[in-house]
């Protein structure tokens, strides 16, 4: 890595200073959506979240890397573990629940008190997390209304408080989940301009790699790059998800993680990767050769992607369906397979209606992207529901953009060996792939480019900064200036 020694490792700002208030802002959100929604909810009511816990390793004398529960940070903004906060829905008063720790433990640990949490957040209360039920006591809610749904990508449910004597009071488990959902959904300006910030210093850390990458080196050490520069250039510890950074037929795995092969000259290297700052993700993928120099098939596939990556761009809006621009994304990239010759020509409806599209375009367009990687509302009742196809059952959402939605744009086309070998045993589409030119190009293994983007009132907004086209790729990786180049 001589080429990092004595370089300023990013062009976007190194610092930024986070507008707290956002946390406050986002409880007026709710508290407004779940009263215009609910006008005759119970008087004297109470929202009522769990933090996430600590998780300590067995026969480690240590706990896993804690992470907020994301409607917790959304509404209070506080990391530490074993939280509690109270919302009332009448005056908007918002309480803070910590654990009341021993002070020996302070040997061991930053021991955080109730004045710490008044002093430091947006709160109107600390009590601490003992004196729950007699605080409940005195307040005796009308109605107790908690979070609690199934996720519709990880089928996970939220922890709820778990006390005995909740038993006593009212409560309601159905009515706040789609309403808060929906609040993560469409993002404020304060939310927009931090998650700005994140896709350039993330892009800005992409190219970093695209130009330190070489045969000879190991994918984890392009990993080890992206989480270095990370952390030491806007201080941000931990990725979005786990780094796919593979080559060669390692770009066909769609979530490749091994990322301990050597990167052999001539190939691929897809590079998928996206860091975390206060809360917040990116998730953006580049495609580029390891040597710098696009190979003819490389360049015909690559193009494919960038195609329909531009043509959903180009398109996207407030109103556009996502799962129009699935399909939209999924026709360009099968014209450009019929153009090469791995898909035999036919009617572009027949092809769809066969899903041939999705035996290389497998997964789905985008996804939501906000506190989580794969955020919160992609089917949330009274959207359009899944369906149940080959690449269309991946898709994340199929809702109408609206302004505020921060969604990723993520194409891609792979050589994926065993959907090859059912697809070539399955007389419906056999005959509609030419199987030859498929082992011409298996070399190429995959291309993904995903964007993250915000949905203006009259189109989009890309925060993704990084070479895209193969002229771009190669000046980047030559160590020239790639912006120069005409856009397209």
């Amino acid at each position: 890595m001589e080429a990092l020694r004595g370089k300023k490792l990013l062009s976007a700002p190194e610092k930024y200073d986070v507008d707290r208030t956002m946390h406050r802002d986002n409880r007026n959100k709710l508290l407004k959506e779940f009263k215009e929604t609910h006008p005759n909810y119970v008087p004297n009511s109470v929202f009522f979240f769990k933090g996430d816990v600590t998780h300590s390793i067995h026969d480690g004398d240590t706990e896993h890397h804690f992470d907020q529960e994301a409607n917790f940070w959304y509404l209070f903004g506080v990391e530490d573990p074993d939280l509690y906060g109270v919302i009332e829905i009448d005056t908007g008063k918002t309480t803070l629940f910590c654990p009341h720790l021993p002070k020996e433990l302070s040997m061991w640990m930053t021991l955080h008190d109730r004045d710490h949490f008044k002093n430091n957040y947006d709160l109107d209360d600390v009590v601490y997390t003992n004196e729950l039920e007699d605080f409940f006591k005195k307040l005796n809610p009308g109605m107790i209304y908690f979070f609690h749904g199934v996720d519709s990508d990880s089928k996970l449910t939220p922890d709820l408080p778990n006390f005995p004597w909740l038993s006593t009071y009212r409560a309601d488990k159905d009515v706040l989940y789609p309403i808060l959902c929906e609040c993560r959904v469409i993002k404020s300006k304060k939310e927009i301009d931090l998650m700005r910030v994140i896709g350039q210093v993330s892009s800005d850390i992409h190219v970093l790699c695209m130009q330190n990458a070489a045969p000879g080196l190991k994918e984890f050490q392009l990993e080890a790059l992206y989480k270095f520069a990370s952390q030491s250039c806007l201080g941000a510890r931990w990725l979005a998800y786990q780094a796919i950074c593979g080559h060669g037929q390692g770009c066909a795995t769609l979530h490749y993680i091994d990322n301990d092969k050597t990167f052999k000259d001539g190939t691929l290297t897809l590079c998928d990767m996206g860091l975390k700052f206060y809360g917040y993700c990116s998730d953006i993928t580049c495609t580029y050769p390891v040597n710098g120099k696009f190979t003819q098939k490389q360049k015909e596939i690559y193009n494919a992607v960038l195609d329909a990556t531009n043509q959903v761009k180009a398109a996207v809006k407030p109103g556009v369906n996502w799962g129009d621009m699935h399909l939209l994304a999924e026709r360009v990239i099968t014209k450009h397979l019929i153009q090469i010759g791995i898909v035999k020509q036919a009617p572009l409806e027949e092809l769809e209606e066969k899903r041939i599209g999705a035996l290389f375009f497998p997964h789905g367009l985008g996804h939501f992207l906000g506190l989580r990687v794969h955020d919160v509302g992609g089917y949330l009742p009274g959207n359009p529901e899944r369906i149940m196809k080959a690449g269309l059952k991946s898709l994340r959402t199929r809702r109408d953009l609206k302004a505020g939605m921060i969604i990723t744009v993520e194409p891609g086309l792979y050589f994926v060996e065993y959907i090859l070998r059912v697809a070539k045993e399955n007389p419906e589409v056999n005959g509609y792939v030419n199987w030859e030119k498929v082992e011409e190009y298996k070399e190429v293994g995959g291309v993904r480019i995903e964007d993250d983007i915000v949905i203006t009132e009259d189109g989009h907004e890309d925060f993704t900064k990084v070479p895209r086209t193969v002229e771009e790729i190669e000046l980047c990786m030559q160590g020239k200036d790639w912006r120069a180049q005409p856009s397209v």
